[in-house]
């Protein structure tokens, strides 16, 4: 078979090609070859210069057959050659290409100069480089984003720390006006001139106050604070909102039965999360239907988290939140509570992750039973406050008018580094019949526990030296009986907080510590 094709068209087509004659010299070689191997020469023996693998090379024409497959490497270097060998009268063709490695382009040893136009291993081999090429470019990109991320999450660290901070400061200030405001009201409040100053100090100490809450909000605190609340009062006064969140096809059924038991949360979680419950049921009837809401008392053990291991059944507020939505399967069940998980096209995921986050944040937990086609029901179980009796609005009214004040003198250890405020915090609670220690520090404090015994523990929480924190975990401690309520300009972690303490957010009311105080 004769080539039809001029040694310079088969060079642009196969630059590596080889041409050899009867007598196994080589008589042609492509532009390749003369760059990378030039100590080839036409009329040199083939091999001399290249060791065929798949064939003998006495035997290379007698028993080669038109077109065979045929692998070379160079002698001198490690180039290898892949192709075929074309037979016919004159001697035989080696329409040969390089075998190419990333190294080879890697190290420039290589350019398009040496293959081929459209040659299937170049563009294969180039599209792989390229790949790897963009893989790299795009896991730099990833780890140039990841560093701004974490750079933008550093400075909001930082901008929320010392937004916190301020806020602190701030509030610390606010606080000291307002005790100190109220004991001007105590002692001239009928004179009408200094009381009319006192209202404006008020006033301004309020707005102030109001500026502090966007303080806390850019440090990412919460601004409202944990009370003791009546579970049943709160639903029953907040039906309207309940209701309007469910929408005209859906009747909303209360059925409260806690008999005026309280919990010690914070009023707007309780209600976020009684929203988000009902939100999620609404979700699951789209065509409408019926919702029942219950509250009832009940003992059991705690399943959340951060629950003590085998720890006694105690008595819970529950709210039941049944629905006859279309429920959930095992599989949507068991990942209900994942953050932003959710089963609906548009849902976030993020509405009862925060009820479990509130749920164990207040000591609780909650759970979901469900039936696909049937409907879901959510259990929230909060801890109540204390195992006191309710008192009835019956109970009041029929006390006599004229009845002696029967005052127990509880003794309070008072723990305030701010001077002014300390003074101002004795005074309206010695006025109000309490035994009062007061404190500058938490050393002071601990040394104090140590001499007496307390009713209640009434602290700063961000002091210098021993926190109020701290002094609370040693106080519970010393005294498990002490009550504790903290008060501070800047809400501590969650994480720090106990069950059953109380937390005032200062600038503080003085009927609204006083209330805490008497409950």
């Amino acid at each position: 078979m004769l080539i039809s094709l001029s040694e310079k068209q088969i060079g642009a087509l196969l630059p590596a090609f080889l041409h050899i004659d009867t007598q196994l010299n080589i008589s042609a070689i492509g532009p390749g070859i003369s760059r990378h191997l030039p100590h080839v020469r036409i009329g040199m023996p083939c091999d001399e210069a290249f060791h065929i693998l798949n064939f003998d090379t006495a035997k290379f024409f007698h028993e080669g057959r038109d077109v065979q497959p045929v692998s070379l490497i160079a002698r001198d270097g490690d180039i290898q050659l892949n192709g075929a060998a074309i037979f016919h009268e004159g001697g035989c063709l080696l329409a040969v290409r390089f075998a190419v490695s990333e190294e080879m382009f890697a190290d420039s040893t290589m350019d398009l100069r040496d293959f081929g136009h459209a040659d299937p291993v170049i563009l294969s081999t180039m599209l792989i480089v390229l790949q790897r090429a963009m893989l790299e470019e795009s896991q730099a990109t990833a780890i140039e984003l990841a560093h701004e991320r974490q750079r933008s999450a550093d400075l909001l660290e930082r901008t929320s720390r010392l937004a916190g901070y301020m806020a602190h400061d701030f509030n610390n200030l606010l606080s000291i006006i307002r005790l100190n405001t109220d004991r001007l009201v105590r002692q001239f409040g009928k004179d009408a001139k200094i009381g009319k100053l006192a209202n404006i100090i008020q006033e301004m100490a309020s707005r102030g106050s109001d500026i502090t809450q966007s303080l806390m909000t850019l440090s990412l605190q919460r601004t409202d604070t944990r009370q003791p609340l009546c579970m049943d009062a709160v639903i029953n006064d907040n039906y309207g909102i309940l209701d309007s969140v469910l929408g005209p096809n859906i009747s909303l059924n209360l059925k409260l039965d806690a008999d005026g038991r309280q919990t010690v949360v914070s009023y707007n979680d309780l209600l976020n999360a009684l929203i988000n419950l009902l939100i999620n049921a609404r979700q699951a009837m789209p065509l409408g239907g019926q919702i029942d809401v219950s509250t009832s008392v009940e003992a059991g053990p705690i399943h959340n988290d951060g629950a003590a291991h085998g720890a006694a059944p105690i008595p819970h507020i529950v709210i039941r939140i049944a629905d006859t939505g279309t429920g959930m399967n095992p599989a949507l069940l068991a990942r209900a509570f994942e953050p932003q998980f959710s089963s609906k096209p548009n849902g976030t995921g993020l509405g009862l992750a925060s009820v479990r986050n509130f749920a164990i944040e207040t000591g609780g937990d909650v759970w979901l039973e469900s039936i696909e086609g049937k409907g879901t029901t959510a259990y929230l179980r909060l801890p109540i406050a204390g195992q006191v009796a309710p008192m009835l609005d019956a109970d009041i009214g029929a006390m006599p008018k004229n009845a002696p004040k029967v005052v127990c003198k509880q003794k309070i250890l008072l723990v305030e580094d701010e001077p002014y405020a300390l003074e101002a915090l004795v005074e309206m609670l010695e006025a109000e019949g309490y035994a009062v220690t007061p404190c500058a520090s938490g050393e002071e404090a601990l040394v104090a526990l140590a001499q007496e015994v307390y009713d209640v523990l009434l602290t700063d929480v961000v002091m210098p030296g021993q926190n109020g924190t701290e002094v609370a975990q040693l106080a519970c401690t010393i005294h498990p009986s002490i009550k504790v309520i903290l008060m501070s300009g800047y809400m501590p972690d969650s994480a720090a907080l106990q069950p059953g303490w109380l937390f005032l957010h200062k600038p503080m009311e003085s009927a609204k510590l006083l209330q805490l105080i008497s409950a």
